[in-house]
């Protein structure tokens, strides 16, 4: 599965669930990439999904300028006889405000509105459009569910003729991960070490071992 977001000036972001890991590209406005690494699933758990929005912070320089602008624009704008705009100059006018409001615009669909997609080890930060929500949220699952799908084909069998301390240890840490139910872990661990993993018994007050299985 692969998804791809283009941004005017800022180049290309694209990510792809390969058979190891997460790909991620980014390549700028020339197709020049500027990031590129693929991310080994063991890594990647959990995947989150974030949604915010920053927007711009007006200063007394910005506003400054605009003034400057305006006065600017006065003095260069033709006038007719009785010193009132022309139609040229009404028509400059209303053009530099259609500019202002497709700026404003845009940068509400492509400058302001993100969405980062988190994983253990990097967050990955996109435009969040409307149009693209559907297929990000699509990916962030098929995501989760590649790689829960990988951890249990890589590191869910055990062998009880290996070492149980370490096999041990990669099942407490599928569980942590949620690779692996409650239950699901409890009865790998039991085929491993043949114990059932229960309450220590009691017994004249001394603790006997858990009971073997196998």
């Amino acid at each position: 599965m692969i998804i791809e977001q283009r941004r005017l000036l800022a180049g290309t972001t694209q990510l792809a669930l390969r058979p190891n890991g997460l790909y991620i590209c980014q390549r700028n406005s020339h197709g020049r990439a500027t990031l590129e690494f693929e991310m080994p699933y063991e890594e990647v758990l959990p995947v989150r999904v974030m949604r915010f929005r920053t927007t711009p912070q007006l200063t007394w320089r910005p506003l400054v300028g605009l003034w400057f602008a305006i006065s600017l624009l006065q003095r260069l704008l033709p006038t007719n006889s009785n010193g009132q705009l022309s139609d040229a100059a009404w028509l400059g006018v209303f053009g530099f405000g259609g500019l202002l409001i497709a700026l404003y615009l845009y940068g509400q669909r492509n400058w302001w509105q993100h969405v980062t997609l988190g994983t253990s080890r990097t967050n990955i930060t996109l435009a969040d459009r409307s149009a693209e929500r559907a297929s990000v949220d699509k990916f962030a699952r098929a995501l989760e569910a590649r790689t829960k799908a990988y951890l249990r084909e890589e590191y869910a069998n055990i062998n009880p003729l290996g070492l149980i301390d370490t096999q041990l240890h990669r099942l407490r840490w599928l569980r942590k991960l949620d690779v692996l139910t409650e239950r699901e872990a409890r009865v790998l661990a039991t085929r491993l070490t043949g114990r059932l993993d229960s309450l220590p018994l009691h017994s004249m007050g001394q603790v006997l071992e858990s009971p073997y299985v196998n």
